[in-house]
């Protein structure tokens, strides 16, 4: 009688295989970790940059006053003039005022951040940013408004965290930038001195 020969892994094969894919997932997971981690602040950077950019459209294309204002107030429960305005705040709405007797209108842009649970940190030199009939910058001053992540580490080049600015000149123009001083002033990623 001829004998088959039998095909397939053996118990200890597949168990030798799983317990090198189980030590190469555990060393990988707290890098994945702080990838994720850092995409969310990314991530958060941007949309407040989308924010301010969309206040500013919103100001030429009305040819009126138009606010972009950081809250931590509930975006599902508050109208546009009852937001409290916060420099720690995860939210923001885009508002304007038909006259100066009118509630705050909402202009239909707002960004919910607010079940980040990442240990992003809001920082900002001002709640608000209001964008006149030119696109310009009610104030004399750039606004910043800095994110960073204090539970993953320090910004860089000290720690592991691309941290991000989102900088607003006198003049209107909205920049995000990294506020990481070994970057060459000539890069674009480089925050305005």
């Amino acid at each position: 009688m001829k004998r088959v020969r039998q095909r397939g892994f053996s118990i200890i094969e597949l168990s030798v295989a799983l317990t090198i894919a189980g030590v190469l997932l555990a060393l990988g997971a707290p890098a994945m970790s702080g990838y994720l981690q850092n995409a969310r602040l990314g991530s958060m950077a941007q949309g407040i940059y989308s924010g301010l950019q969309s206040a500013r459209v919103e100001a030429v294309k009305r040819n009126a006053p138009v606010e972009f204002v950081l809250t931590d107030s509930s975006l599902e429960t508050a109208t546009a003039d009852t937001v409290v305005l916060n420099t720690t705040g995860h939210n923001w709405v885009v508002r304007a005022r038909r006259s100066a007797s009118d509630p705050y209108a909402p202009v239909e842009k707002k960004g919910n951040n607010a079940g980040d649970v990442g240990g992003v940190v809001v920082t900002a030199t001002s709640p608000q940013v209001v964008f006149n009939s030119l696109g310009g910058s009610g104030t004399g001053a750039a606004t910043t408004i800095a994110l960073t992540n204090p539970a993953l580490g320090l910004c860089l080049p000290a720690g592991p965290v691309r941290c991000w600015n989102v900088v607003v000149q006198a003049g209107g123009q909205v920049r995000l930038c990294s506020p990481d001083n070994t970057l060459a002033a000539s890069d674009s990623r480089a925050c305005p001195p």
